[in-house]
């Protein structure tokens, strides 16, 4: 799959490849015959991502409790694509504008389930802080006042605490589709500087749509998605 990714090959080409190699193995081998089955075995291995609808206006989301709905709650837009009527509505109806949604709390599960990264986790409540230094986000006036803000969640150093960055992105590059799509970072300022800003630590968790950027719309930004990841990271007794 990273060959196929890497070379841009064609799902043809990588099933054909397959067959080849299984043509060299013994008759009773494993290896799948097609792009498509390689893809059934490996999905699990892959990042999950949930599909939710917005408004094309960037009002609302089509989500929890609204996840039935087929028109904004403010500007009375359409979520789906109009379908003339002399045409059979699709079984699967498009949607005018999609975000998508990467769960965050399988992978901070993940940095307490490895050593290399668990031992770190509590660093911003262990270490010294120098007068007139600041090196990391714990070090400054807001991290002491949050703390004050919200006693019960500062009590427990394994609770997470998240910066969130997010920048416009063309995907099409200069010369393609007038298109750009706004993918939001997450990274957890438990760990010491020289890793919280690494790359192996920085998470994509949302993309939101284009064309245009979302401005001071942040719709998209709201906590509804998260909030089954709050529930999910809430028991450390059952979950790390």
């Amino acid at each position: 799959m990273n060959i196929k990714a890497e070379y841009s090959l064609p799902e043809t080409c990588m099933s054909r490849v397959l067959q080849s190699v299984g043509g060299m193995l013994p008759r009773d081998h494993n290896l799948p015959d097609s792009y498509y089955r390689m893809k059934q075995l490996m999905f699990k291995l892959g990042l999950p991502y949930i599909e939710i609808d917005s408004c094309p206006e960037e009002c609302m989301l089509f989500w929890k409790d609204d996840k039935a709905l087929e028109f904004c709650k403010f500007c009375g837009g359409n979520r789906y694509k109009h379908v003339p009527q002399s045409r059979k509505k699709p079984r699967n109806r498009s949607t005018l504008s999609k975000l998508y949604y990467l769960p965050i709390a399988p992978r901070l599960q993940r940095m307490y389930a490895s050593t290399a990264t668990a031992k770190h986790m509590t660093w911003h409540v262990e270490h010294e802080t120098k007068d007139g230094v600041m090196s990391h986000p714990s070090d400054c006036e807001a991290w002491r006042h949050f703390d004050r803000c919200h006693p019960q969640f500062a009590m427990e150093p394994r609770n997470v605490r998240l910066g969130l960055c997010s920048d416009g992105f063309a995907p099409f590059g200069r010369f393609g589709k007038n298109y750009s799509c706004w993918p939001v970072m997450l990274t957890p300022y438990n760990l010491p500087p020289d890793m919280c800003m690494k790359s192996h630590f920085i998470f994509l968790t949302l993309i939101c749509p284009g064309p245009n950027d979302p401005g001071k719309k942040d719709r998209h930004l709201s906590p509804s998605p998260y909030r089954g990841d709050e529930r999910t990271l809430g028991h450390w007794d059952t979950n790390i």
